[in-house]
């Protein structure tokens, strides 16, 4: 009797397109959720987390699956081709890893964040020595070496060292809400850097000088960022004191960081998930770089909490004085989620198309993209190095987490080469 013909070797059944198997959509749920805490980072990619998990190439495929031609099929009547387009997409890999990516970047995103400004330090540690493990991870990817994958690694390196080279810092702030007569302006947001205090007191001062008003800067620097508190100068390092200051606020000009129009943000969204879906490119740096990152993350926790508070759970003094409202907040956030769909629909299909014709060359420029990356967390340990106070303990309280990154990563290369072999096994003709 004649033997079926045996799967390609690079099909496993549980990629089949559509196919939703339950162990295998909780493995990819997993690694989603993995790839949106990573997306929250900036300095690290979703696209680096699926690659050290064994499923980028599996990733990537998905994403080009999906297609607008089922429409053009349904405008000219043909119901059922347009079906049939729409379930060839690769359902059993989209639906968990979009769940994944979603339910990790709205229950993380705040927690994340607030480490990050937290505890700089061993935060950005443990992402260096994730990135600098995972950068081998292409290399072990790729058939063969020679010249021009030497000259895309360099390329990778200085295109991505430069890029970080140019990161945007500081706030830039606007007026939120101005009371009569007010005598003080305060901004609730946390201070990341002691140059934060400069643009608060000249914001402050230009809205003084545009009112006709006395006011006495007031801010919260919880991590205590600023050496001292500056004469003329509201400093608030305690989070129950800057509430109850806040439920007794003299009259007062509330600032806020700044937004920018709708069609820049929606350019920001299809220029982020582009970086997000390539390994070592940060998405979420790209947001900080386009000056986005804190409006985007901080337009979704606002989302949150307002909708909760339509729940009836209480905000909380700071949050409340930091909402813009729900509609501002959605409509904000949802153009930012339109720019991500386009940027996924176009992007996708470009780095499928180079996995498949260039697919080692690929591997190497994404090798030099993930060093270079290397250049933001390394600078926000020195950095914070710079500030440390016994130099001894700081460097040992990010030693650890950058050896816990290297270790991760070596750990789930092991487990993907593992897969790979069992699943090659299983793929071998009868």
């Amino acid at each position: 009797m004649t033997q079926p013909p045996a799967e390609p070797a690079n099909e496993h059944p549980t990629t089949r397109p559509g196919r939703l198997r339950p162990l295998d959509a909780l493995g990819v749920f997993v690694r989603g959720f993995a790839m949106g805490m990573a997306d929250v980072v900036p300095g690290v990619s979703g696209g680096t987390i699926a690659f050290i998990t064994g499923i980028y190439e599996r990733f990537i495929n998905a994403l080009a699956s999906v297609s607008v031609k089922p429409l053009g099929l349904l405008a000219r009547g043909k119901v059922r081709e347009a079906i049939a387009g729409v379930l060839a997409f690769h359902w059993g890999t989209l639906i968990p890893i979009a769940l994944g990516i979603g339910i990790a970047i709205v229950t993380m995103s705040k927690v994340i964040t607030t480490l990050m400004d937290d505890q700089p330090g061993p935060m950005y540690a443990f992402f260096f020595g994730l990135i600098l493990a995972s950068a081998a991870i292409p290399l072990a990817k790729m058939k063969s070496f020679g010249v021009r994958h030497g000259v895309g690694i360099l390329a990778g390196v200085v295109g991505a060292w430069l890029i970080v080279g140019l990161q945007q810092t500081g706030l830039h702030l606007e007026e939120r809400a101005v009371a009569d007569n007010a005598t003080v302006a305060v901004y609730p947001g946390r201070l990341r850097h002691p140059g934060d205090l400069d643009e608060v007191v000249r914001t402050a001062a230009a809205i003084a000088t545009e009112r006709g008003l006395s006011l006495q800067p007031v801010v919260y620097d919880p991590r205590s960022v600023l050496d001292a508190d500056p004469a003329g100068v509201v400093v608030f390092r305690d989070k129950e004191t800057f509430e109850a200051w806040i439920k007794a606020m003299p009259p007062a000009v509330v600032l806020g960081e700044r937004r920018s129009g709708y069609l820049y943000v929606f350019v920001c969204g299809a220029i982020a998930i582009s970086a997000m879906i390539l390994p070592g490119l940060s998405g979420s740096f790209l947001l900080l770089f386009l000056g986005q990152y804190h409006a985007v993350f901080g337009s979704l926790h606002a989302l949150i909490g307002e909708t909760l508070a339509l729940l009836g759970r209480s905000q909380g003094p700071i949050t409340e004085l930091t909402a813009r409202g729900l509609v501002a907040d959605a409509t904000f956030f949802g153009v930012f989620l339109v720019g991500i769909g386009v940027g996924i629909y176009a992007f996708s299909r470009a780095v499928s198309m180079l996995l498949d014709r260039a697919h080692d060359l690929t591997m190497a420029v994404l090798t030099g993209v993930m060093l270079g990356a290397l250049r933001l967390p390394g600078s926000i340990v020195l950095d914070e190095a710079s500030r440390a106070g016994t130099a001894g303990a700081f460097w040992l309280s990010v030693a650890w987490p950058a050896a816990v990154g290297v270790v991760i990563v070596g750990v789930l290369f092991v487990v993907d080469r593992r897969r790979e072999r069992i699943n090659g096994r299983r793929d071998l003709p009868a």
